[in-house]
């Protein structure tokens, strides 16, 4: 689980990664350039005006949970209030979290509040010696537990389906540190298929909800905007390659969609021929040390992925392992383990050799790191993910990742990548990108 943490949390932070979008010839797709992250200036303007855009969410939520707060809630109420030095994907407000007079804390994330805290949490206690301020009685069964942390999810506008919480939680019953004293407070968790998901804590002898941690995709909303345009943070500028010529990227589209119908055809993958701009969603270019990137989504829900001079992967639309943000349900994944894992790994080496790449380049010769959904999901999620990762003086030569779907026997993703075809490049004749602060030709 550990190890899937770690993919889902690298994914994550690639997906969160922003591009500067330019005007487009074709209607329809959208062309983004650069993968750099937008550090902003956390002026007392933007801090201002990021405080009134939240308070009446904040309010709205403490009003859905008949919290004990004065509503509506109050900028001089905070005594504390933290504000990433980031903008959101869509430029939005990042991630704010602040604290009332009362302890009461709030946090907002993803485009929602996502968390709350009363600020008498038994399970983030730093200090052992205030453990006895929470002893208490219980009043409460686990059922009753449970039902109340389901009732408070649904009073805040949340589908059980859409986080899981129609299943069967992860319950941390109530600390005993002897026969004499108890903490009667449980903490509720329920993960998702990838990772984490669900957090509550909930005080059984006060019958109350003490802390909140919501964090899933199917919840993921525009991120609120203020009127305030916060100053661009350049010092970490030095960091990141310049970003990519326009006109690199008009000149490189038509090789890419070209490379992607080949490598469509030789694995029968169900897309349109003859790719055109029509047909995709968002083009996105990065300059990777001098070599071309691209991420490119199709209208139907595919995506695939460009680097160097060749397609290196897809994923499909019924892909479960990639962090994407559309909307994730169990029903659209569960199914039958029918493929036993050397069956499922005989789907990729079949894939492999269609795309006849030399065989010297190619190590599929030895066993797989491989995972699966989270805890109980995999019973029901019938899905192996594989990773072949061939390393040369301590480093990866080559490496191959691959989704199977072992109730259908389809090859959902599929990436490769070897160091032999990192020196070629697409054939353009204008340089990927002008050195930083140069002027950039427009389109």
């Amino acid at each position: 689980m550990n190890q899937m943490f770690c993919i889902i949390a690298i994914r994550l932070i690639i997906s969160l990664l922003l591009f500067s979008i330019l005007p487009v010839k074709s209607a329809g797709m959208v062309l983004k350039l650069g993968s750099r992250t937008k550090f902003i200036q956390v002026t007392p303007a933007y801090s201002n005006a990021v405080v009134r855009a939240l308070l009446p969410y904040y309010s709205d939520f403490a009003k859905k949970l008949d919290l004990p707060i004065s509503l509506p809630i109050k900028a001089e109420d905070i005594v504390y209030c933290g504000i990433s030095p980031q903008l959101a994907e869509d430029d939005g407000i990042y991630l704010v979290g602040i604290t009332l007079k009362n302890g009461f804390q709030f946090d907002y994330g993803g485009g929602y509040v996502r968390s709350f805290s009363r600020g008498n949490s038994y399970y983030g206690l730093q200090d052992p010696y205030e453990i006895p301020k929470f002893y208490g009685q219980i009043h409460m069964t686990t059922n009753e537990v449970v039902q109340l942390a389901r009732e408070t999810l649904k009073k805040i506008g949340i589908p059980l389906e859409d986080v899981f919480a129609d299943k069967e939680p992860e319950i941390t019953l109530p600390p005993h540190p002897d026969t004499t004293n108890i903490v009667p407070r449980y903490e509720l968790e329920w993960p998702t298929p990838s990772g984490s998901g669900i957090k509550m804590e909930i005080n059984a002898e006060t019958k109350q909800v003490e802390f909140l941690y919501v964090l899933s995709r199917n919840l993921k909303r525009p991120s609120l905007k203020t009127n305030v345009n916060p100053p661009i943070n350049h010092t970490l500028d030095h960091m990141f390659p310049p970003l990519p010529n326009p006109e690199y990227a008009w000149k490189l589209i038509p090789i890419v969609l070209k490379a992607i119908d080949e490598y469509a055809e030789k694995l029968t993958l169900p897309i349109p021929r003859g790719l055109t701009t029509n047909e995709v969603a968002v083009f996105q270019l990065s300059n990777n040390l001098g070599w071309p990137h691209c991420e490119i989504i199709l209208t139907n829900g595919w995506v695939f992925v460009y680097r160097h001079a060749m397609v290196n992967g897809y994923y499909s639309p019924d892909n479960f392992f990639d962090m994407g943000y559309h909307p994730f349900h169990l029903k659209d994944f569960e199914g039958k383990w029918n493929l036993d894992t050397n069956q499922a790994i005989s789907v990729v080496r079949k894939a492999m050799a269609k795309l006849d790449y030399s065989t010297n380049h190619i190590h599929l010769d030895f066993e797989p790191t491989f995972l699966y959904a989270t805890g109980d999901f995999k019973k029901v999620v019938p899905r192996y993910f594989f990773e072949w990762y061939y390393p040369t003086n301590g480093d990866t030569q080559s490496r191959i990742e691959a989704e199977v779907n072992a109730d259908s026997g389809k090859l959902e993703s599929l990436y490769y990548d070897d160091k032999a075809y990192w020196n070629r490049r697409p054939p353009i004749d204008v340089p990927i990108s002008f050195p930083l602060n140069a002027p950039k030709l427009q389109k």
